[in-house]
């Protein structure tokens, strides 16, 4: 990839990172499969997507709250817990915290798109919501809370992927009352590239 026209890496795609971290770990923990092969696909890509983001990014990118070596320390930070975690506790108390720590994270990736529902509804425009997000977070979290409830019967599965359908759905509601017209980015050139921030 030499442009990356376009490229958005607002904090909940570094929560995806955050996330699949955190799964990863919890399948390898649970022996599940399921978990551990899907959400280590994540972490790849994650990395990947992070790498290019940092290489073609203008220096001013401000699309992130904080900066990404800061994100960078969060992730890193969220590894060494989860893998402290994993290696330290018993394993059915790693299972349970590392458990917890995916659900948590699992919330706040698929509804911090909600975060923009108060200006959203002062502006009567959806167009901070991202519907491709919000579109795959809806499948996603749909697959993952039927494997979860009727495979698994695992709480850690499919309780936070039935709150994030939920918050799909709510902003699906929102994109379907205000409409998604307009843009609320910038776009910034350097270097014969556009970055949307």
């Amino acid at each position: 990839i030499n442009d990356l026209d376009g490229l958005y890496v607002p904090s909940y795609l570094l929560q995806l990172l955050h996330r699949s971290d955190v799964q990863t770990m919890l399948g390898l923990l649970k022996s599940e499969r399921k978990i551990w092969v899907t959400n280590l696909a994540g972490v790849i890509l994650g990395c990947y997507y992070a790498y290019e983001y940092k290489k073609y990014c203008p220096k001013n990118a401000t699309n992130l709250p904080g900066t990404f070596s800061q994100h960078v320390n969060a992730v890193s930070f969220i590894v060494a817990f989860t893998l402290l975690a994993a290696f330290v506790l018993s394993r059915e108390a790693a299972v349970s915290l590392v458990g917890m720590e995916g659900v948590v994270f699992c919330v706040l990736l698929f509804s911090s798109p909600l975060a923009a529902m108060r200006a959203v509804i002062q502006t009567r425009s959806a167009k901070a919501i991202p519907l491709p997000f919000t579109l795959v977070s809806l499948l996603n979290c749909t697959l993952w809370s039927v494997v979860g409830i009727f495979e698994m019967n695992d709480v850690m599965v499919y309780v936070p992927n039935l709150l994030g359908f939920l918050a799909s759905v709510a902003q699906l509601v929102l994109i379907s009352l205000y409409g998604c017209s307009g843009s609320s980015s910038t776009v910034v050139r350097e270097g014969g590239s556009n970055f949307l921030l």
